[in-house]
């Protein structure tokens, strides 16, 4: 079963993400610290861990980038219109329901 993002705490998703960028760069730093005159089956394993390190990299650059999308669009929708957009319709369904309470009352 999966989650939509929408359905997942921002601050937990961005410390998740956080988190798993510094692992990685844990794991990137092991690799390149490996013997490189090694035998063929441990070259072969680092070759295999770069690519899986590689597409995580990929995963995770998307996930930073829709991340901070969101938080950007978070910022950009406080200017207050929307708000008072709001308020305004709000205002209005108040009247109307008030309008037509007054007239059904005998």
């Amino acid at each position: 079963m999966t989650m939509a993002a929408a359905e997942l705490n921002p601050e937990w998703l961005d410390m998740m993400v956080k988190k798993l960028i510094t692992v990685l760069e844990a794991q990137l730093v092991a690799v390149a610290k490996a013997d490189p005159d090694g035998d063929a089956k441990s070259r072969a394993a680092d070759a295999r861990t770069l690519s899986a390190l590689e597409r995580t990299l990929d995963r995770l650059s998307r996930l930073e980038r829709e991340r901070a999308a969101v938080r950007e669009k978070k910022v950009a929708g406080h200017d207050g219109n929307e708000r008072q957009a709001l308020e305004r319709r709000l205002d209005k369904r108040l009247a109307a329901i008030r309008k037509s309470a007054t007239a059904k009352k005998p």
